[in-house]
């Protein structure tokens, strides 16, 4: 599995994963599940911030300085943006989610008010990257 690879499949499952055990524990009644989506979600951010600092999206890989000095670079601008950079968006998305779920996690521990917003929020966010990611792979 090349890495482009790893960086649009891992992140879907996680999506996926946090939602469908947030929505089974709140039609469920089942306190650990409304707690798992969260957590799920704190990890796909954790993962997002990992990727985004190890180098993942670094301008680097897409342009050497000699073609910088080349002028070459002026042409390669009016191509396509490469697939890694159009996933961008997607990781600072996952990276909202994951800071938004921390709340929601806390909330849900202590049963208090808000947690049904924050981890709606949470989930519309961790949506939005799934849903630029899709938009990537429809353009290569």
């Amino acid at each position: 599995m090349s890495q482009d690879t790893f960086l649009y499949t891992l992140p879907q499952w996680f999506v996926f994963a946090g939602i469908i055990a947030s929505v089974y524990g709140w039609v469920e009644h089942k306190k650990g599940f409304r707690m798992l989506g969260p957590a799920i979600f704190v990890l796909l951010g954790a993962f997002a911030t990992f990727t985004l600092l190890n180098g993942s999206f670094s301008a680097h890989e897409f342009l050497t300085p000699e073609e910088i000095l080349s002028e070459e670079m002026e042409e390669e601008t009016l191509q396509e943006i490469p697939f890694v950079a159009q996933l961008l968006p997607a990781y600072i998305a996952f990276l909202s989610s994951g800071v938004l779920a921390i709340p929601a996690f806390v909330l849900e521990w202590k049963n208090k008010k808000g947690k049904s917003l924050l981890m709606i929020l949470t989930g519309l966010a961790g949506l939005m990257g799934f849903f630029v990611i899709v938009g990537a792979l429809r353009s290569v």
